[in-house]
């Protein structure tokens, strides 16, 4: 069941254009990119669990004026395959908590798909 369809629809339209735009391919492994709102988004490295092995990302959606949407896409790169999976949308609220539920369900996301780790 779908909360926030206005979330919801810039989240979908978001992934859309990106199969079909290589320069916001190009950018999910560009750790700040969009930082400074040179972008309609930013994307960040999860670093707790970057820093041991795992590819794991996050992008946040800007909106106008200066704010950002209420949910974050949280996804992965498999280089060996060249994909990009999303493990999640997570509200802004998720603390990104190694402990927490919804972490524990996007690493075993992660571990089910067979990415590699570092």
């Amino acid at each position: 069941m779908v909360k926030d369809r206005f979330a919801a629809g810039k989240v979908v339209a978001l992934l859309q254009q990106a199969k079909h735009d290589p320069k916001i391919i190009d950018s999910l492994l560009d750790h700040d990119f969009g930082a400074d709102h040179s972008a309609t988004y930013h994307i960040s490295k999860w670093f707790e669990f970057w820093n041991v092995g795992f590819n794991i990302w996050r992008l946040k959606i800007w909106t106008e004026p200066k704010g950002s949407l209420r949910y974050r896409i949280v996804y992965a790169y498999a280089p060996k395959s060249l994909q990009y999976y999303v493990l999640a949308v997570v509200h802004r609220d998720f603390e990104y908590n190694k402990d927490h539920e919804i972490t524990n369900r996007i690493l075993k996301a992660y571990r089910d798909l067979g990415i590699t780790t570092y």
